[in-house]
């Protein structure tokens, strides 16, 4: 009997021992695989087929927003991650997107960015279980690359967490971020809406809190928003409120949800496909500020829809171009930058490709920019040469907050 309850002990030991070693081998073999450039590259391939919705073969009308999701390439990517340990992954991703970052500011925004490239935000599909519940295992929503707020949001506090930061979930409304602790103090951290790291600086180059961002709400919509939207959606007809509403509108919130979720699952928790994310604590933020007022929207992108160009005898070209008006709700629209240059922009909707990422958060290039309150211009321009023109709408609003960059029109060639 002694024999037996031996044989048994030692053959438990040994599976037990052959397990850590199988997942030490596998997590091994995926960091010596892991680019994290891969991940950037897929998470701003808006346009690839891939994150067709057409992919689950239902009419775009029957695909529920919420709930329906390729059911077959999510089990295929958990099942390829099996038995690898994410927080040692999560260790290494911080190490790689970090390693020319000194500072903890530079970090976060090293962080930030690489987030902000890699979560797809799929308009009609977002990760999630048959059973209704949200995927937050941070390895196959990297894999996956299609995520909402509150997905990346999760995988940032992961990551941090992995390192030694605090880090926790932030409820807005009808959004969720995270922040992150360093240097005495809590940084707000957006990597949903926002692109090519920006985040708001306030003085001596911080990165301020959300309570106080809450004390200066607007500071927020001088940042272009959801730009990586305008590489797959017509953003002509629609003109959406600036991230202030989600942000600090007390008519964007529900009830008792001005809250931060802190993550307290142990190591062990972690084990589970949610990555823990069932074990937490609400905590009720009483400091941030919420204001009380009709939202502002940013104005629509333009449709260029007629360019026509007569030549002239001194060797110039006399050009017409025409646009379709901006949708502004709040009715302070100021006009119309007219871009014209000798060089592309560098990026357009319908030739995209994850390289135009970076060119997307610029300024187009322009040897002559004009502004029109109409929605037409006749110039002249030399025969010879060859231009590039971007319309681009601005109103008051976004003006009074230092603004630079709104919707754009495709760029158009002459």
């Amino acid at each position: 009997m002694n024999k037996i309850i031996t044989v048994i002990i030692f053959t438990v030991v040994v599976s037990f021992f052959s397990i850590k070693d199988s997942a030490a081998d596998k997590t091994e073999e995926y960091l010596d695989c892991l680019k994290t450039d891969k991940f950037r590259h897929n998470g701003t391939d808006y346009t690839n087929e891939k994150y067709s919705p057409l992919r689950l073969n239902k009419d775009l009308e029957k695909i529920d927003n919420v709930y329906d999701y390729d059911f077959n390439l999510l089990s295929d990517t958990e099942e390829s991650l099996r038995g690898i340990e994410r927080k040692i992954v999560l260790r290494r991703i911080f190490d790689l997107i970090t390693v020319d970052a000194k500072t903890n500011t530079e970090k976060h925004i090293a962080v930030l960015k690489f987030l902000q490239e890699s979560s797809y935000h799929n308009p009609y599909l977002q990760p999630i279980y048959q059973d209704k519940t949200m995927v937050y295992d941070p390895l196959v929503l990297l894999e996956l690359n299609e995520m909402r707020c509150g997905q990346v949001a999760r995988i940032a506090v992961d990551i941090f967490k992995s390192v030694g930061y605090d880090a926790r979930l932030v409820q807005l409304g009808g959004h969720v971020i995270a922040e992150v602790f360093y240097d005495d103090s809590w940084h707000y951290f957006d990597a949903d809406v926002f692109g090519n790291g920006m985040s708001v600086i306030v003085e001596d180059g911080k990165i301020p809190s959300v309570v106080e961002l809450s004390a200066n709400p607007y500071l927020i919509d001088s940042l272009p928003s959801i730009f990586e939207a305008q590489a797959f959606t017509d953003l002509s007809c629609t003109s959406i409120p600036y991230l202030s509403y989600n942000y600090f509108n007390i008519r964007s919130y529900k009830p008792n949800s001005v809250l931060y979720y802190n993550k307290i699952a142990t190591k062990e928790q972690e084990q589970n496909k949610l990555y823990g994310w069932n074990y937490y604590v609400k905590i009720k933020d009483n400091e941030r500020v919420l204001y009380d007022a009709e939202p502002f929207y940013q104005p629509s992108a333009v449709n260029i829809k007629d360019v026509s160009i007569n030549k002239n005898k001194n060797g110039s070209k006399k050009v017409h171009i025409e646009w379709t008006p901006a949708i502004d709700k709040d009715n302070d629209l100021l006009g119309y930058k007219v871009y014209i240059s000798n060089k592309s922009r560098g990026w357009d909707r319908k030739t995209w490709k994850p390289e135009m990422y970076e060119n997307l958060f610029e300024e187009p290039p322009y040897e002559i920019c004009l502004t029109q309150k109409e929605t037409f211009v006749d110039m002249q321009v030399l025969d010879s040469d060859r231009y590039y023109i971007t319309i681009m709408p601005y109103d008051a609003h976004g003006e009074s907050v230092g603004r630079k960059l709104y919707f754009m029109s495709d760029e158009v060639k002459i």
